[in-house]
């Protein structure tokens, strides 16, 4: 009679855990679905976004670790450069190496750019602490050797900028922003390639700056293309959905598995060995 009534309630725990597998095997989640979205994306498409115009330069498809990605390019024509001269060492002008000087007072408002020997004079600079100046030496074919003040070497020349001066470097206009015993700061506008990332579920802007333009959200329906759209609440809601889908199934699984461990405790009970 004990192994009867053991029979029906495991009878019973095996038909709903067999259902409730059934049931987590044959559901079907919502899905995200985008209406109307204003962009459907590829790699190499042009994205036309108010006052910049962007292309899609690479799209990574997602997996079941990671979101979809991809990346937008825009060339921003006026982008901030700037670059430092330091004090006492060479830098590049106009194509040929300069020797920068800075005055040593509180409050340097001016620098010189001299230009040093080149290659092949069997000439080079050299600086005498002592002395506290520097010299150029000139090496010749009998092996005799000679040396000149730098500054007062009328071989080189100088090029004198000020604060707030604006001089070809580089080939761009560029201001002398600041000069400080340390070194010439220089600033100037150019063209550079800026990107923006763009990552499944995770709002974004685009147009001038990252405090105007409008804001999207994207989605990755399948591994190359992806789509662009206003109505992120819409798409937010989507995800709860989903995400409260995967909290049932993941309650259908608790009943497989305790009515499973329930089957299995109720069998070896019924048949546990009988006192006489």
């Amino acid at each position: 009679m004990q192994r009867r009534a053991a029979a029906v309630y495991i009878a019973f725990f095996l038909v709903l855990a067999a259902g409730s597998y059934a049931f987590i095997a044959t559901a079907q989640g919502p899905s995200v679905t985008l209406e109307n979205p204003e962009y459907e994306l590829q790699n190499g498409t042009p994205v036309d976004a108010g006052d910049r115009a962007y292309t899609v330069t690479s799209v990574t498809a997602p997996t079941a670790e990671d979101p979809g990605e991809a990346t937008l390019s825009w060339t921003n024509e006026s982008a901030p450069f700037s670059a430092t001269l330091q004090n006492n060492a060479t830098a590049t002008y106009n194509g040929s190496d300069h020797y920068v000087f800075i005055a040593n007072v509180s409050d340097p408002s001016e620098a010189t750019l001299r230009t040093t020997p080149a290659n092949g004079t069997n000439a080079n600079i050299t600086y005498d602490g002592e002395a506290g100046q520097y010299y150029v030496v000139r090496e010749f074919d009998d092996g005799s050797r000679e040396l000149t003040p730098y500054l007062q070497d009328e071989a080189f020349t100088n090029l004198t900028i000020s604060e707030g001066q604006e001089f070809e470097y580089q080939g761009n206009s560029t201001t002398v922003a600041n000069i400080t015993t340390d070194g010439v700061l220089l600033e100037w506008s150019g063209e550079r390639t800026e990107e923006v990332s763009v990552t499944e579920g995770e709002p974004f802007i685009l147009n001038s700056s990252q405090t105007e333009g409008t804001e999207y959200v994207a989605h990755f329906p399948s591994d190359d293309t992806f789509v662009l759209t206003t109505d992120i609440e819409g798409y937010e809601d989507q995800i709860a959905e989903q995400e409260h889908f995967h909290e049932r199934i993941n309650g259908v699984w608790a009943v497989v598995i305790m009515s499973g461990l329930a089957g299995v405790l109720l069998t070896g009970l019924a048949y546990l060995p009988r006192k006489e």
